[in-house]
């Protein structure tokens, strides 16, 4: 029998990912996005009404969505098919937060109404590199990386690693079902080590910053200000550092290693001239 499975955030770094796996593998797919194409269906989380797209599904890939009122919202579309199999992600070391910290309330959306899911907690995407609304124009024209991180290591993971765990967990549900999957790449590597490999590769010097958190998060409206100086307050204290092997062991194969996929991505970083 074949299953379908709604996928939001399908025009997104694993929701495009996983969004072609399943349709590989011959399961239907409705891939929602606000801004739909022609082989995907709306789906906005501004929109209620779209929601109904979740309501006779096998199974839900959920990405969660980078709005305050997420941990609402996502208990609203839960509702809407409780007995489908909810794929959410997460992120890296969400069970040590408070229990009233939005990521927390983010994932009990999902666990205290979906009658079977599974969490995945990635650590920080390689995807963020090449992200123009990230780093890449700035390691691309500035030849810098500046990310206020203390030194502290990070456990990088790509994106596509992510999504294969997640069509695993989509796929064959009964063996996932009430897992949390924390996903990290092979090693935990530091801002300056990102540098060096770009420096490396590219042939000429990519500069590491490591500017005061306050000078990052200037301007920023205060929600997404406090989320972001979360965020770098848990890589200083060593809070995406720790290893997981859930990629080899779910997937067969060893996660992708910054150095890799940094020699796939070189021409992101490469000026025209």
């Amino acid at each position: 029998m074949t299953r379908t499975v709604l996928v939001t955030g399908a025009r997104g770094k694993t929701g495009s990912e996983v969004t072609a796996r399943l349709r590989r593998s011959g399961t239907l797919v409705r891939a929602g996005s606000s801004r739909p194409a022609a082989d995907q269906v709306r789906f906005d989380w501004h929109d209620p009404a779209t929601w109904r797209e979740a309501a006779d599904v096998d199974a839900i890939y959920l990405v969660r969505p980078d709005l305050p009122a997420a941990p609402d919202l996502m208990a609203g579309l839960v509702d809407v098919n409780p007995d489908a199999h909810v794929v959410l992600v997460s992120e890296q070391g969400a069970e040590s937060l408070a229990p009233d910290h939005w990521a927390r309330r983010a994932e009990d959306a999902v666990v205290t109404r979906a009658a079977s899911w599974t969490l995945l907690r990635p650590s920080w995407f390689h995807q963020v590199l090449t992200d123009p609304r990230f780093y890449r124009d700035a390691i691309r024209d500035d030849r810098v990386l500046s990310l206020p991180s203390g030194g502290g290591p990070i456990a990088w993971v790509d994106a596509r690693d992510i999504a294969d765990v997640a069509v695993a967990a989509l796929g064959a549900p009964e063996d996932h079902r009430g897992r949390a999957h924390t996903i990290t790449g092979p090693e935990a590597v530091p801002v300056a080590s990102v540098a060096r490999e770009l420096s490396a590769r590219l042939g000429h010097r990519i500069r590491a910053e490591d500017p005061p958190p306050q000078e990052t998060l200037h301007g920023l409206d205060p929600w997404t200000a406090g989320i972001l100086d979360d965020l770098y307050h848990r890589v200083r204290h060593g809070g995406f550092a720790e290893l997981s092997p859930a990629v080899k062991r779910i997937t067969g194969r060893e996660p992708t290693s910054m150095r890799a996929f940094i020699d796939a991505h070189l021409d992101e970083w490469r000026t025209s001239g």
